[in-house]
């Protein structure tokens, strides 16, 4: 009787055993499918934020590079004593669309990459400062702001463009060794 009972005991002990194992297991199933979809979801919020950023600094490379452009344009009418209203009205165009990109940049960019695109924005309203101060018939009224000078700060930007374009493209995961433009 002891012996049988002890069959029925284990019988019904095992089939508990085997039940609470199978839970045991299951709930790891999901522990470990949550971490997973976490994950992924982690994964996703950072692809995402990478890439609103990147789009965020093709828009503000964009319109620098065009802003720069349309400054140059400038230069080369008011050298030349053609400067027209259209030429007038592309100039603001650029500027605005570059206000625009860099206001967005000021909300997203890290700190590091902000203070680049800041002195590529103040370097870029500088020239557009002297260029309306010039259009509108006022001489240069601080050292730096004659047509040859701010011809030779047009060309130097490059440099300030370029430095902050390498400086977003590290910023994103881009390697130092594919930028080359």
């Amino acid at each position: 009787m002891v012996i049988a009972f002890l069959g029925i005991v284990g019988t019904l002990a095992s089939g508990l055993m085997t039940q609470r194992l199978a839970e045991k297991v299951k709930s790891k199933e999901l522990d470990h499918s949550e971490q997973q979809r976490a994950e992924e979801r982690q994964y996703e919020t950072k692809r995402a934020t990478v890439e609103a950023l990147r789009t965020c600094y093709i828009t503000l490379n964009t319109a620098s590079l065009d802003y720069h452009s349309e400054l140059n344009h400038f230069w080369h009418a008011l050298r030349d004593g053609r400067v027209t209203d259209d030429l007038r009205s592309r100039l603001d165009d650029a500027r605005r669309e570059h206000r625009a990109r860099y206001s967005e940049a000021q909300m997203r960019v890290p700190d590091d990459v902000l203070a680049t695109v800041d002195r590529v924005h103040r370097g870029l309203n500088w020239m557009y400062g002297v260029f309306k101060r010039l259009d509108s018939g006022f001489p240069p009224h601080l050292e730096g702001e004659s047509l040859e000078e701010v011809h030779t700060e047009i060309v130097a930007f490059w440099d300030q463009l370029s430095e902050m374009r390498q400086i977003m493209r590290r910023s994103i995961g881009v390697p130092p060794d594919t930028d080359q433009l």
